[in-house]
């Protein structure tokens, strides 16, 4: 059973790596006043090439981590994770919020006939993007296509350009090839809007790249206003939480315009199966 959230409780992010920066900046944008902890679990990312069980068993961790400090509610900014939602927001009595199901209803809201998707592997495979898109507009043509290093490429540092460019080049060239027409793209992935200029740089013809992050933090806001759950009083202090390379991880909150956190602090990965 769900709880009453506590106002003064701070919003919880997840992501695979530290991709999640994006969703923290549009919550710190919209939400100014509300504390926020990320959790990046870069140690084990990408967990897009992981299986269905070893991903549950992961992000289980997460979310008991996140639990232990009473968080109101969770923003899930890992694409593959959050196409897993079902399996375990039933275990705990905070809100789940996907960033999968705000893409989505992105592509709803702004009428299009047909989209893209670059992703994880994962998350291409299971058609979720599709599938969610589908209950609303079941005419939209979805096509979908995993990236299977880029978010690693990423989260390594560096930003080095020849191999962010060559695995682009590699997967969403297929995609660019196969429908010359489509200009619509979705980030399916938060470490992808990081690397939007080398994607728009390379493939002109997506005029439209699609972050799902805004309607994510919005759809958050919304719940804590519905709920009388605001932090009308708070100062929005942000603490950030990694197992993998903490000055990588500061450094990259500078690098995203993120507010300067309290903490960055390097914690025990979560065990993979």
């Amino acid at each position: 059973m769900r709880k009453m959230p506590d106002a003064k409780a701070p919003i919880g992010v997840i992501d695979a790596g530290l991709g999640g920066y994006t969703v923290v900046k549009e919550l710190q944008k919209i939400l100014p006043k509300e504390d926020i902890i990320f959790f990046g679990d870069g140690k084990n990312q990408p967990y897009g090439n992981r299986t269905e069980e070893d991903i549950l068993h992961l992000t289980h961790q997460c979310l008991d981590f996140l639990k232990e400090r009473k968080v109101k509610a969770v923003a899930i900014a890992c694409n593959t994770i959050s196409t897993l939602i079902d399996k375990y927001q039933p275990d705990y009595d905070f809100r789940i919020f996907s960033i999968v199901q705000a893409g989505s209803n992105d592509v709803v809201a702004l009428g299009l006939k047909e989209v893209g998707v670059l992703s994880t592997v994962f998350t291409a495979k299971t058609g979720c993007y599709a599938r969610l898109i589908h209950e609303k507009a079941p005419n939209i043509a979805v096509y979908a296509q995993g990236c299977p290093k880029l978010a690693r490429i990423i989260e390594d540092g560096g930003f080095d350009q020849q191999r962010i460019n060559t695995e682009l080049t590699e997967t969403l060239g297929q995609l660019a090839a196969a429908h010359p027409t489509l200009d619509s793209l979705i980030l399916g992935c938060t470490h992808y809007p990081m690397v939007s200029e080398n994607i728009q740089a390379l493939y002109p013809q997506f005029t439209r790249l699609i972050n799902p992050a805004a309607t994510q933090a919005q759809a958050i806001a919304d719940y804590l206003k519905a709920e009388n759950a605001l932090n009308v009083d708070g100062e929005g202090s942000f603490r950030v939480y990694t197992t993998s390379d903490c000055e990588f991880y500061r450094s990259m909150t500078k690098h995203v315009g993120l507010k300067t956190p309290i903490c960055v602090e390097l914690v025990p990965a979560p065990t993979p199966l």
